[in-house]
């Protein structure tokens, strides 16, 4: 998100002295138009890279992942998953980015993040599959990385059985990345009770 930022004109470190020389209001404004310009930058990375457009998914299924060698340092293994979602992607990405998520990427700096997405708009029943996908992805987090939940999902969020609905492949962004993708720094929050909860 940093490197984001910083195409626009900005970074982090910028809005930080912004926002403290601000009134609350109008460094919310500031901060919506950063938000703008992050969703625009992420549809239009999605546009060239991958031939999706990600304001047209009505449902889907998403994870928000570190990339660049980091992971955080799980229960049970690390992973670089921080976020299960399900959803109208888009939206539900600037909805993420104008609340925990910024502040997230903010104390990260320029860590960079990663975004993996599941088009289940043409699914017969889009709404249903999407919610028994993040559900199928939650519980296989669970059983390998972190009982209670990727670090930024709520610790009550629900989870549940797929029922055989999705084939294989379902689960690759909770696959731990293996050859030259390999681990380089592994993070541990201090103040993790902190950062759990839902992402606006």
């Amino acid at each position: 998100m940093e490197e984001h930022l910083v195409g626009a004109g900005l970074s982090f470190s910028a809005f930080d002295i912004l926002r403290s020389s601000l009134n609350e209001e109008s460094a919310s404004k500031v901060k919506q138009k950063v938000v703008a310009r992050l969703g625009k930058d992420i549809r239009r990375d999605f546009i060239e890279e991958h031939d999706l457009d990600v304001a047209k998914i009505t449902y889907g299924c998403y994870c928000i992942g570190l990339d660049g060698g980091f992971e955080i340092n799980y229960e049970l293994c690390p992973s670089d998953i921080v976020y299960i979602g399900s959803g109208a992607v888009y939206g539900r990405m600037k909805s993420h980015l104008s609340g925990k998520l910024f502040d997230f990427a903010s104390k990260l700096r320029a860590i960079p993040f990663r975004l993996y997405v599941a088009d289940l708009s043409r699914h017969q029943d889009g709404q249903r599959a999407q919610r028994l996908l993040e559900q199928a992805m939650l519980a296989r987090f669970c059983e390998r990385y972190e009982p209670l939940f990727p670090l930024l999902n709520a610790k009550n969020a629900s989870s549940g059985s797929h029922d055989g609905l999705f084939e294989t492949g379902w689960d690759v962004p909770v696959q731990r990345s293996r050859g030259r993708n390999t681990t380089g720094w592994l993070l541990k929050p201090t103040d993790a009770e902190d950062w759990k909860g839902k992402l606006k």
